[in-house]
């Protein structure tokens, strides 16, 4: 598999599962009922983000399961709209092209200034300004299949357009500095993620789990036993943990690679421009999964003791994945 073809393929291997419980009396999708034991299972397909989405309810009450997949849908197509930067017509796209954008939406906003917290709490290096070092690498090895990395010049000139503090938001307006362009791709997934799981549990589904990469768990498995989350390393699954009312969030270096020895890859560490590899993979466990997104990107820039003191900020748990298993730290 070349390069190209490889990048792409790894694009493609988050998939949002989304499985509800209730015992409660433009995107095409498929709507599949089926009754056992008094439980319809409705089933929903679609896409958010340019990833594969799934939705599984089951329920007594079928029609309060048709109406939430209505609602995951029409959800599905707002963030689209928002955060999606390969779809023209959204928000953070026509904010990457005129540097501007007026009367933004309030979950525009809202991400961004919560990306603002966790780049002034983690020192810069979570950064939502990193998309011109996405596209340097992207340029230099997929689009000309150049073998060698980029010079340090290149690297160094790209540098100087990553600053955290170059995106402005004035009330519903924000700005960008001319040579900003900004990604949300690290912690709009955990806000969706977050949004849809609340969506779920006003509507009766008290047992949960919204995995988009980012996973949500509410209640239990079965109303039985926590769930069981599998955190992910380079090699598939390579540690399982017990979760209730949690979100999880798994970062690693191998999840979008721009060459083989996935040396240069999606995640980068802000203070120097290159691919961020201090951790192979790190797990993080909080209550809502846009923090765990996020402080998860961030970590494989950080050091161990000062991953220490956002655990404790944040009252977050922490899993840093070492040769053969995760190890917890916090």
């Amino acid at each position: 598999m070349d390069t190209l073809n490889k990048l792409k393929h790894l694009n493609r291997r988050k998939l949002i599962k989304i499985i509800g419980y209730s015992t409660l009396s433009g995107f095409s999708f498929k709507n599949l009922a089926f009754s056992s034991s008094n439980l319809h299972k409705l089933k929903w397909e679609g896409s958010i983000l340019n990833s594969p989405a799934k939705l599984i309810l089951f329920t007594e009450n079928k029609r309060l399961g048709e109406k939430v997949i209505d609602k995951v849908s029409n959800l599905a197509e707002k963030y689209d709209n928002i955060f999606n930067l390969q779809n023209d017509r959204s928000e953070i796209h026509l904010l990457n092209k005129n540097k501007s954008f007026a009367d933004a939406s309030d979950e525009l906003i809202d991400v961004i200034m919560k990306s603002k917290i966790i780049s002034k709490e983690t020192l810069g290096a979570f950064d939502i300004t990193v998309q011109p070092l996405w596209e340097m690498y992207y340029n230099h090895f997929i689009l000309r299949s150049q073998t060698e990395p980029p010079s340090k010049e290149t690297i160094k000139n790209t540098l100087r357009k990553v600053n955290w503090k170059n995106v402005t938001v004035l009330e519903k307006d924000i700005f960008l500095n001319a040579n900003t362009s900004i990604t949300l791709n690290g912690i709009a997934q955990g806000y969706i993620t977050d949004k849809i799981t609340n969506v779920l549990l006003k509507n009766g589904f008290k047992n949960n789990l919204v995995d988009f990469g980012e996973t949500k768990v509410s209640g239990k498995f079965n109303n039985i036993r926590p769930w069981k989350i599998g955190l992910q390393g380079p090699d598939g699954v390579q540690d399982v943990i017990n979760v209730m009312n949690k979100a999880v969030a798994t970062s690693g270096g191998y999840g979008t690679i721009f060459e083989p020895t996935i040396t240069y890859h999606h995640i980068f560490n802000t203070n120097t421009g290159y691919s961020a590899n201090q951790y192979k993979a790190v797990s993080v466990i909080s209550n809502e999964a846009w923090l765990s997104d996020a402080i998860s990107t961030a970590a494989l820039s950080i050091k161990k003791n000062e991953l220490v003191k956002i655990c404790k900020k944040f009252n977050l748990d922490i899993y840093i994945l070492n040769d053969v298993n995760f190890e917890k730290i916090s």
